[in-house]
């Protein structure tokens, strides 16, 4: 069984200039009522677009197309695949955008804190308990704009609530991390006739221990469900101009959004930061990068043209995946300069 870890995989995602707040901890006071969240207007693009770039890596004679994917993206938006049907039209192989896979016995699969099982808080506590006044002054308002009033939320874990009311946010705001591009890619891929090549870290699992939060992880959801309220009351309208640039190809507008260092989500680093400890894998990123580069590299001696996926923050960060290309001596080319 496949089970997606990291940048790329995973779609739950929050942005690169949300501020990172220390953990909170600690009984609170009962908050005020709440105040009006802020209201912000999002606008994104609709129709067809033209959709997603290319990048060219070559070495001698032989070249690598990189598609980026993005997520959240504008719902309502359909974008052209000239460029990289052209591009496919050509290639020999597609890779597919680097995961990691689980092989374990069945019966440890649902004992995995990658599947978060335990949405409640330990103990029957409330989020009135766990959250300062004001983050919890906050929290009311939000979730009255986004999800109701519904009292169940008061005892889920922060950092189920945090992934619910960011879900909601994107919805409200047009966007939309349903749309999987990289599988869009793969079919069009097949429909060219193009070997998929599945690009995976194999890890083997023989034992878990039991999906308990600990107070850390407590700790880490609580600071995850701050960042992400800073998010949603601020910073919408920057993710649907990111997502509208993806769409548009406005790569200069593009690149100027995604972080110079690679950025990993809250949301997802506190799955997969769990995972990672249970399993003792904290370079399980890297892993998977090294996993690869191995591939790509093969698959440029083997072929004359290649396609692969990789996620924007991969692809633009500078410690990302073509950065370390170029430190290896290939030739990279951004999409205004490569020409399938």
């Amino acid at each position: 069984m496949k089970t997606a870890l990291w940048l790329g995989a995973l779609t739950l995602a929050t942005s690169a200039w949300a501020q990172h707040a220390p953990a909170p901890s600690g009984s609170s006071p009962v908050p005020a009522a709440p105040s009006t969240a802020i209201q912000l207007q999002a606008v994104t693009v609709r129709g067809e677009q033209p959709g997603p770039a290319l990048w060219e890596v070559r070495r001698g004679n032989h070249i690598l197309w990189i598609v980026g994917t993005l997520a959240p993206l504008p719902k309502h938006a359909e974008w052209q695949w000239a460029k990289l049907e052209q591009a496919l039209s050509r290639a020999s192989e597609l890779l597919e955008a680097p995961s990691a896979r689980l092989k374990m016995p069945p019966s440890l699969y649902a004992r995995l804190a990658l599947q978060p099982s335990a949405k409640l808080n330990p103990g029957g506590a409330t989020l009135q308990r766990l959250l300062p006044p004001d983050t919890y002054t906050r929290w009311l308002a939000l979730r009255h704009q986004y999800l109701g009033d519904d009292d169940a939320l008061q005892y889920m874990r922060p950092i189920i609530v945090a992934q619910q009311l960011y879900e909601k946010a994107l919805a409200a705001n047009d966007l939309t991390n349903d749309i999987d591009v990289a599988d869009m890619v793969e079919k069009l891929a097949r429909h060219h006739g193009v070997r998929v090549i599945g690009v995976r870290y194999e890890l083997v699992v023989t034992h878990a221990p039991p999906a308990v939060p600990s107070e850390q992880d407590q700790q880490n959801g609580i600071a995850c469900l701050d960042e992400t309220m800073h998010l949603v009351e601020h910073d919408m309208p920057k993710l649907t101009e990111r997502a509208n640039a993806w769409a548009t190809g406005d790569m200069k507008t593009l690149e100027s959004l995604i972080p110079q260092k690679s950025y990993e989500p809250c949301i997802v680093a506190s799955i997969n930061g769990d995972f990672e400890h249970q399993l003792n894998i904290p370079d399980l990123p890297q892993r998977i990068e090294s996993a690869w580069m191995e591939a790509a590299d093969a698959a440029m001696v083997r072929n004359r043209y290649t396609v692969a996926i990789l996620s924007m923050d991969q692809l633009l960060s500078s410690d990302g995946y073509l950065a370390k290309l170029k430190q290896r001596g290939f030739i990279v080319r951004s999409p205004d300069e490569a020409q399938p």
